[in-house]
């Protein structure tokens, strides 16, 4: 998996990165949500702005669009 670089998106953006990789994907929320192991309304509500998320559920949502979240020192 190409590792995902998670601190070049402002926490504004996260609705915007989350909507575009679940549609890339070819997938409902609900779906992405089975997926990733979270419930669609969390998806929902990151997608609108709502909340941004957690380290562990970035991980999470990431790992279904085939990316993962690695921690890189400066």
């Amino acid at each position: 998996m190409p590792p995902f670089y998670f601190m070049t998106y402002k926490d504004d953006e996260w609705s915007e990165m989350f909507t575009d990789l679940r549609k890339e994907a070819g997938l409902t929320q609900s779906r992405a949500a089975i997926k990733a192991g979270l419930s669609r309304n969390y998806v929902r509500t990151i997608e609108n702005r709502k909340i941004s998320p957690t380290v562990r559920n970035l991980d999470k949502v990431l790992n279904v669009y085939g990316y993962e979240l690695e921690v890189v020192k400066k």
